[in-house]
């Protein structure tokens, strides 16, 4: 007999939702806790000291420190390809992946596996992070949560945002860090209705991690103040070179990507090539081993020399980069943590050395620019700005942070576009839609709301016709069409306009052939709003002809300002029914 239980998702049972949150941030927090032990046990197999990884050339011979991390890939590479390829790279867009097109379900194994192999990963000494299995683990456990109590779609995904959020929060004892995450990454359709149940699993999961490894910050943070309203600019300097430096890391991990694929290097070796590289820079830089809190940490306490910190960042970059292109486990939050410490370490240093007595210390700027380049990264400036200021819980970082956070993402958003994560899904084909309910907009067909009432020309009307047609007409676009009633073109007032000057000699001449628009994007009726969208804002047109795909046969008009009405209508429907239903 199959144990289940079904709550349904209303007013009533509000006390039962917020329960079951709980349940997901304590499952969470104790699974995020046994994850940090289980990093302690593997990176203590491979190295004499899991706390001291910067000491490892006093330790142990060159040898050794050139051939772990590669013995670490050529044993991770095969067990990832054989058992769970999926576990390659970053956990984070596995699961936006699962919100998007998989309406939060997540396989149990996944995250199993994604656990094992992101502990052997940075065990090895690998340059990932550590936050991405624990959210892979969080959202399992939410998706899980809400598939045995039967909860619709959408509250599966509100439950594996729950789950996500837990897990940051337990990772870097930042509850609002975490709840902002889920909000602003995980979801992709967010509602504030739901912040409620994301924000009490995130206090509970802190409350679980504060239990047993104590309530102490994951970083050796230093006391900070803000000199002189006159420092914002430089802020704002510091967070256009986070944006540039963002920018760089996104492309290195996906160069890396393409450099393995363009020499077709099976993926159950590509781990051990990255290793040999991260082995070979670890000889004479311990610094870009593993996870990077130490380096962190040395940037914060301003242990760390201006010279050591030009040649760390740029290897670190490189060791992130080729770690996670590789296909080793782990996340990239942490790693742009270290490089965002490291780069404001590095411009505080000098901004001491230009302005002294003037401008905050390096750690202050190693600080921000830790937020900065997450910002970055990610286009999470809200997740950015909260994790560092719960870090502090100094009120004077929050003029300076926002500013050089907000700078950052301004300076990716101009110059690329798109978000690590973003970056990887669409390596994979998946695209998203900020700021509409993706799952919805997959569910409209373009042929179920195109406008079949529309006035066509031919490619041979003459000119004189056609003006004759446009001033009786109150369609703005016409479609052009040849003899077999084909698409062949768009022809619209704009197209006219040079022409009106000079009609009497021309009406008997030019042929609509000769003025229309032949390059013209379309749509099948088949297609989704998800994609007209993305026409829609990509092109910055208003019509769009639909098409069959056959013989391309103009079918309709599919018009921006129909598909905005049909889409609010719909949205409107669906908030009316859950007002009934509750």
């Amino acid at each position: 007999m199959k144990l289940s239980w079904k709550i349904t998702p209303n007013r009533e049972n509000l006390i039962a939702l917020l329960l079951a949150a709980v349940v997901i941030g304590m499952t969470t927090g104790a699974l995020a806790v046994a994850f940090r032990y289980l990093l302690l046990l593997t990176t203590d197999l491979f190295w004499p000291d899991p706390f001291a990884l910067l000491q490892v050339n006093e330790q142990y011979p060159w040898y050794l420190v050139l051939l772990i991390p590669a013995f670490g890939g050529l044993l991770i590479g095969p067990l990832i390809s054989r058992f769970s390829p999926e576990t390659r790279g970053a956990g984070v867009p596995e699961v936006i992946e699962a919100v998007v097109n998989r309406e939060g379900t997540i396989r149990h194994r996944t995250a199993l596996f994604k656990t094992l192999f992101t502990a052997l990963s940075i065990g090895c000494g690998a340059s990932v992070g550590r936050e991405g299995p624990v959210v892979h683990i969080g959202s399992s456990v939410g998706s899980s949560i809400a598939q045995l109590i039967k909860l619709p779609a959408e509250w599966r995904r509100v439950f594996l945002a729950c789950g996500a959020a837990a897990g940051i929060a337990a990772t870097f004892n930042a509850p609002m860090a975490g709840m902002l995450f889920a909000a602003e990454i995980i979801l992709v359709d967010f509602q504030v209705s739901y912040l409620s149940h994301i924000a009490i699993s995130a206090v509970t999961a802190t409350v679980v991690s504060h239990h047993f490894l104590g309530s102490l910050p994951t970083f050796q943070v230093p006391s900070y103040e803000l000199v002189s309203y006159l420092e914002l600019p430089l802020y704002a300097l510091l967070g256009f070179f986070a944006g540039l430096l963002s920018i760089l890391f996104i492309r290195a991990v996906s160069g890396v990507e393409n450099l393995f694929n363009h020499f077709n290097v099976p993926f159950s070796f590509r781990p051990a090539l990255a290793g040999l590289l991260i082995g070979s820079l670890a000889i004479g830089w311990p610094q870009i081993l593993g996870v990077g809190y130490e380096s962190i940490n040395l940037a914060l306490t301003s242990k760390i020399a201006i010279g050591l910190i030009l040649i760390v960042l740029p290897l670190k970059l490189l060791a992130t980069a080729s770690s996670v292109g590789a296909g080793f486990s782990g996340g990239i939050f942490a790693p742009s943590l270290v490089l965002g410490a490291l780069l404001g370490g590095l411009f505080g240093s000098i901004a001491e050395l230009l302005f002294p007595g003037s401008v905050a210390s390096s750690p202050g700027y190693s600080l921000i620019g830790m937020g900065a380049v997450v910002a970055g990264t990610t286009l999470a400036p809200i997740t950015a700005i909260f994790t560092i200021f719960e870090l502090t819980y100094n009120f004077d970082i929050i003029l300076p942070l926002m500013t050089c956070c907000i700078t950052s993402l301004v300076t990716v958003q101009k110059f690329y576009g798109y978000s690590i994560y973003e970056t990887k899904l669409l390596r994979k084909g998946v695209r998203m839609v900020r700021g509409h309910d993706v799952n919805l907009l997959r569910a409209m067909q373009v042929g179920d709301y195109m406008d079949e009432d529309f006035e066509t020309i031919g490619e041979e009307m003459l000119l004189g016709e056609v003006l004759k047609k446009a001033e009786q007409s109150h369609y703005p676009h016409f479609p052009v069409l040849d003899k077999n009633d084909r698409l062949v073109g768009m022809l619209s007032m704009s197209d006219l306009k040079g022409f009106l000057a000079e009609v009497g000699d021309l009406c008997e001449l030019v042929v609509a052939s000769e003025i229309m628009t032949s390059r013209v994007v379309i749509v099948e009726p088949t297609d989704n709003f998800e994609t007209a969208f993305e026409i829609f804002e990509g092109k910055q047109i208003s019509t769009l002809p639909v098409v069959s795909s056959g013989d391309h046969k103009l079918l309709g008009i599919l018009k921006k300002n129909d598909l905005l009405l049909a889409y609010n209508q719909k949205i409107l429907k669906l908030n009316v029914l859950e007002k009934t239903l509750s």
